[in-house]
């Protein structure tokens, strides 16, 4: 900016550097005596600046017109615009040159572009088709290693990779550019990096190719962190089609887009590739509906549990974590789910539910008895069934009481299954009373499981089963003595079933047929002996077993030679019984 001072009378008392260079001024110690109001430069009226206080100008300098006042050293005519304004002292004049426009726009356009070259993280370049680099910026030369710009023009780019540099000059001779080429560069220093460019060919007007523009992008970090990906991806997708879980991708209409071995079988699909294109919304669309409004909110569901019908028709309970897949706008596109198949458990736990409901409503009426204890066996709480069948007067009593005492060997094997299994049904036992007489129960037991899925107390139902376990023991007994009896007689007896198989033989008649007894039980008469089939063995015993009448008569040469015996057959509802005897003697005495 030149600026010039003038005085109250217009005169020219100093002026700047820039003012001296501007237009032509002598040295500032020999300025010309150049009236404000009175020159050929600076268009102004004295009583128009004290009127307006600051005016604006613009005027072109002519050498021809100005020589007597100035210096000039340029011949073309000069445009300068600037401000007079009236100060203390006189007057303030401040110009500048006006530069063409379309110059200053090219200017800065070429420095703009400069710097866009220079500053681009991208490497540019130019080249001949046989690769000597002609023109690069600081990233080209960055990538493949080279110290300076000027080190990397000395460069050849074909030395990079000659097979591909040959290769991408015939597609550019036909092609004309390439985008996005991927490749393997090794650079002088001998590292290999990973290059994506796009390339274009210039040509003369012959058509020939002269050079080639590039612009290189060092993609190594990318490629390298995408074959990890890939080792990464590769190994979970082992993990995925091993898990146990059911994991899918879903739309989020419900067609399966994904899903591992597991989650076919779950959903009763032979295989995954079955699984795949089916609608997991089908089978429960209400909950699916439903599942994706709540996933919308809240972008992800734990523990989700939901009852489903698989396509076979069997309904299972599953507990699924699922995440909504949103795509670059925040809009859920699809939905991930892991499954798992719960039914066993839910089924086990709505059957507890129930048996909690009639339990509060039968309680205190219920003749079973009833207790919740704690996994050492303290009884928190009883029904008075459970005190009566323990021997104690009052429920408050058998609340101070603990239940391992009745069998401890039994109690913790109990704990120890319903760990495992959840729930024990008809577990027998015989144990002793709070005043220590011997009863026999039949127990079902349930465990109550926290949060965090651990036993932390037994629920049970308890049977007194004592009268019944004596008959049945006494029944027993009377059996056992009843088979001793038959054993210990020496004629032979036999029981077979309306399907001719053998359910009780004595030792004498094993020994007369010559077979062990346990052998013969639930063997069929007819085919383990096809010896009798067609003799009146076969006769009396089918009449005995088709016309329900008693069959008896003698006969020789039953298993043994030259023995007698008298045969009786009878029937029952369950099949016959046959019982003979050896009268070899008195037939011998007879004769």
């Amino acid at each position: 900016m030149g600026i010039l001072l003038y005085d109250e009378e217009g005169e020219l008392v100093d002026a700047n550097p820039a003012a001296i260079k501007l237009i032509g001024l002598p040295k500032l110690k020999d300025l010309p005596e150049i009236n404000l109001f009175h020159n050929p430069i600076i268009p102004c009226q004295r009583d128009e600046i004290r009127e307006k206080g600051v005016i604006r100008f613009q005027t072109q300098l002519d050498s021809g017109k100005i020589r007597d006042y100035f210096i000039f050293t340029s011949c073309d005519p000069l445009l300068i615009e600037g401000t007079v304004s009236t100060i203390d002292s006189g007057y303030l004049v401040q110009i500048q040159e006006v530069i063409s426009e379309r110059t200053e726009e090219l200017h800065i356009s070429e420095e703009r572009y400069r710097r866009f070259f220079e500053d681009d993280l991208t490497g540019d370049f130019i080249a001949t088709p046989e690769g000597a680099v002609m023109e690069c910026n600081p990233a080209f030369a960055e990538i493949y290693g080279f110290s300076s710009r000027e080190n990397a023009l000395e460069a050849n780019i074909a030395d990079f990779n000659p097979d591909d540099w040959e290769n991408l000059i015939k597609n550019l001779e036909t092609d004309h550019k390439i985008q996005g080429h991927q490749t393997t560069h090794q650079r002088p220093d001998g590292r290999n990096i990973h290059i994506v460019s796009n390339v274009v060919a210039m040509f003369d007007e012959s058509g020939q190719l002269i050079q080639v523009k590039g612009y290189v992008f060092d993609d190594t970090e990318r490629k390298e962190a995408e074959e990890a990906l890939k080792r990464s991806e590769e190994k979970y997708r082992r993990l995925f089609n091993e898990d146990l879980t059911g994991d899918f991708i879903a739309t989020l209409d419900g067609e399966i887009l994904e899903c591992n071995p597991a989650f076919a079988q779950i959903h009763g699909f032979k295989d995954s590739e079955e699984a795949v294109g089916s609608n997991i919304s089908k089978f429960n669309t209400h909950d699916w509906e439903n599942l994706i409004t709540r996933l919308q909110d809240k972008g992800k569901i734990q523990d989700y549990q939901s009852w489903q019908i698989r396509p076979d028709n069997m309904k299972i309970h599953v507990v699924a974590n699922v995440v909504g897949i949103s795509n670059d706008q925040g809009e859920m596109v699809q939905v991930k789910g892991y499954v798992f198949d719960d039914t066993e458990r839910k089924e086990a736990e709505e059957a507890l539910k129930q048996s909690e409901e009639k339990y509060h409503r039968l309680f205190d009426e219920d003749l079973t008895g009833d207790f919740i204890a704690t996994l050492d066996g303290k009884i928190l709480e009883c029904n008075p069934a459970f005190a009566e069948i323990y021997g104690f007067d009052t429920i408050e009593n058998a609340l101070k009481w603990n239940i391992s005492e009745s069998n401890p060997f039994d109690w913790p094997y109990m704990v120890t299954r319903l760990k495992s299994e959840g729930k024990i049904m008809g577990f027998q036992s015989w144990q002793r009373r709070y005043d220590i007489m011997r009863i026999h129960v039949i127990a079902n037991l349930v465990g109550i499981f926290n949060d965090s899925d651990e036993l932390v107390q037994v629920k049970g139902y308890v049977f007194d089963d004592t009268e019944r376990k004596q008959a049945e023991e006494k029944l027993e007994s009377g059996k056992q003595q009843v088979t001793n009896i038959l054993d210990s007689i020496q004629d032979g007896f036999m029981a077979l079933n309306n399907f001719w198989n053998f359910i009780y033989v004595n030792r004498c008649a094993a020994e007369y047929l010559g077979v062990d007894a346990d052998d013969l039980l639930g063997q069929n008469l007819w085919e383990r002996f096809p010896e009798f089939t067609g003799t009146v063995y076969e006769t009396r015993l089918r009449k005995a077993m088709g016309d329900k009448e008693i069959q008896h008569f003698e006969i020789s040469e039953f298993s043994k030679n030259d023995h007698w015996f008298d045969i009786s057959v009878y029937p029952s509802d369950d099949g016959i019984s046959v019982y003979w005897r050896d009268i070899t003697e008195c037939k011998s005495g007879s004769r």
